[in-house]
């Protein structure tokens, strides 16, 4: 028999459940009754944990930062800069179906965050990933010699891009959509990559 969880396990999963629901679900959709369903945990360890709905918001987002940011150290480690870019592009591609279907659960949480304060950390918090994203791909393309100001600038195109590509793979429910996009992408990084390096 498992043992009883934690106060810390319990909240780790009560958090991975309210990423969960809301990336499925969206935000406005969510309920506490449907992130305890969800984690298997009574709903009553929801509010003890999360009293007000913008702090399950907050959960969820760090949930997505906690395993995101770690994962860009972990790409290619002891390859070259270009080796690192194309693993990133497998990874992309590998989250396609799940994007297609529900769309990136980062971008779907920003967008339905309500524009008041107690939404800044989450929204922080939000900005602070898709910002680790774009440095981290303009720092693969800086090590293979592209120039500062255009790695900086290409790496913001390319997730504006891909985010673009999620929404409209989402919404036309079409996968080809977004695996063009990512190979698009992958051919842009490398050629680029290839002519500075």
């Amino acid at each position: 028999m498992a043992g009883k969880l934690s106060s810390e396990e319990k909240r780790a999963k009560l958090a991975r459940a309210a990423m969960n629901v809301i990336w499925r679900d969206g935000y406005h959709a969510a309920t506490i009754q449907t992130v305890a369903k969800e984690a298997g945990l009574p709903a009553g360890g929801v509010f003890y944990r999360f009293p007000k709905k913008h702090d399950l918001a907050l959960a969820a987002m760090e949930t997505m930062q906690d395993e995101f940011i770690p994962l860009l150290a972990t790409i290619a480690p002891n390859g070259t800069p270009k080796q690192r870019v194309s693993v990133f592009f497998d990874y992309l591609d590998a989250m396609t179906p799940r994007r297609v279907m529900h769309g990136c659960p980062v971008g779907k949480l920003m967008l339905d965050l309500p524009g008041d304060t107690d939404f800044a950390p989450t929204r922080e918090t939000g900005q602070a990933i898709f910002n680790a994203l774009i440095n981290w791909l303009a720092d693969q393309m800086r090590q293979a010699g592209v120039s500062g100001h255009i790695a900086q600038k290409t790496a913001q195109s390319m997730i504006v891009r891909w985010q673009g590509a999620i929404v409209l793979a989402h919404a036309m429910n079409d996968r080809k959509i977004l695996d063009d996009d990512i190979n698009d992408l992958r051919q842009l990084a490398g050629d680029l990559m290839d002519r500075r390096g």
